[in-house]
């Protein structure tokens, strides 16, 4: 397959790729999903989540380019994008602000999953005059620990921080082939078919110089969660000025179970209290939770979610 792919019952075209430059020179790769017809559409730019690439929110980027200019990008340190080695969340934002600039984007709509999700919502607060609409998808960072307070949350994460960064690599994993590329991100993804999984984990790996494949993903990015904190996320949300979506999971407890150690639950992995009050500390948001998905959204409910999308969008102008 060169030409299309499938996606939700229907054969599209794939987007043109390039590099574009990101702060301090970073290369930074970029989907271009191309003019969607006569006159001037609305520009809207998607943003992946850690360990992973722009070609994953395709789905997403498939059903909005007939109505907006759609870009996808690679983080730094992820898909075609260059591996720096500093992964921070000012270091994210001032990328996503240069590749505004590049694009000539005065003013448009972002859409963000996971990292992100949480990168466009740090950019809205900070550049609120740059961004008309915004959706984050399971970007609300992950369940706090249980029991405990504000003072024990910072020092464990502090903590947890400085066990990451001394475990890092800087080396890939080596894979054998693409067959065993593609195994690893269908027991990952089992909502993806086997079609899918193989065109994503195709663009998801690179050759490695002795043999073998690496992920397309620097292992340092796992750094970036040292760059925030809850607390500081939470008042970034309060400077956010325009209509948001915010996007859960219905069953993302698992994720975080798996990932951080968190108890699973029935509510998504935190309470529907907590839910709420981290959606309200956004002025002007809209919760839509996704029941039946997992923490990729995108890949276990893609129909459920672009309609979400598209209803809110239809209800804002950028």
């Amino acid at each position: 397959m060169t030409d299309s792919i499938v996606t939700a019952q229907r054969v599209t075209t794939l987007p043109a790729e390039s590099l574009i430059e990101g702060a301090g020179g970073v290369q930074l790769g970029l989907l271009d999903y191309g003019e969607p017809g006569a006159g001037a559409a609305p520009p809207l730019l998607l943003l992946h989540g850690i360990r992973d690439l722009a070609w994953s929110m395709d789905s997403i980027a498939q059903v909005l380019r007939n109505r907006y200019r759609v870009w996808s990008l690679d983080l730094r340190g992820h898909g075609r994008s260059e591996h720096p080695g500093g992964y921070t969340f000012a270091l994210y934002c001032a990328d996503l602000h240069c590749v505004l600039d590049r694009l000539g984007i005065e003013k448009g709509t972002l859409v963000g999953h996971s990292l992100g999700g949480q990168i466009v919502c740090a950019y809205a607060a900070l550049f609120p005059e740059r961004v008309g609409a915004l959706v984050t998808i399971e970007g609300l960072g992950p369940p706090r620990p249980p029991g405990a307070d504000i003072v024990e949350e910072r020092r464990l994460h502090g903590r947890s921080g400085v066990e990451m960064l001394t475990g890092l690599r800087s080396a890939p994993r080596r894979l054998a082939d693409l067959d065993e590329a593609t195994e690893r991100v269908r027991a990952n993804h089992p909502s993806l078919d086997a079609e899918r999984a193989r065109f994503l984990t195709k663009h998801g790996v690179a050759p490695l110089p002795d043999g073998g494949l690496r992920w397309r993903w620097d292992p340092r990015v796992q750094g970036t969660w040292t760059s925030t904190t809850r607390m500081a996320n939470e008042e970034r949300w309060g400077w956010v000025r325009c209509p948001t979506l915010v996007v859960t999971a219905g069953r993302a407890g698992t994720f975080w179970r798996d990932r951080r150690g968190m108890p699973d639950t029935q509510e998504g992995g935190m309470t529907p209290e907590e839910r709420a009050r981290r959606v309200a500390c956004f002025k002007n948001a809209r919760h839509v939770e996704v029941a039946a998905a997992g923490h990729m959204v995108h890949f276990d409910a893609p129909e459920e979610l672009n309609r979400a999308i598209v209803e809110f969008l239809d209800t804002v102008r950028v």
